[in-house]
């Protein structure tokens, strides 16, 4: 088994569809540097990537899909967004 089958979601039998860092990002809408300060950053909530030499970096568009599904709310169900608390708005800073 090799390393991508083993540690990324291969739905099919072809080979997996590695993009680059600016093609993921327009895959699932968001800016590239989102992507790039994710991995920086060691976010756990990135979608799953593949390292490629020292310095180089690709995601699989099936894992990039299955990202997605994975973080699609239906209406009605509960969020999963934090309650910042009363008088305190997401983005803005609290009182000091």
């Amino acid at each position: 088994m090799s390393f991508l089958e083993e540690h990324l979601p291969v739905t099919s039998k072809a080979a997996p569809t590695l993009v680059n860092t600016a093609d993921a990002a327009r895959h699932i809408g968001l800016a590239e540097i989102t992507l790039r300060v994710w991995r920086s950053e060691d976010n756990p909530h990135q979608p799953p990537y593949v390292r490629v030499g020292a310095r180089g970096v690709r995601y699989d568009t099936a894992a990039l899909d299955q990202w997605l599904k994975s973080r699609t709310h239906k209406p009605g169900s509960k969020s999963r967004r934090k309650d910042h608390g009363p008088g305190r708005q997401r983005g803005r800073p609290g009182p000091r």
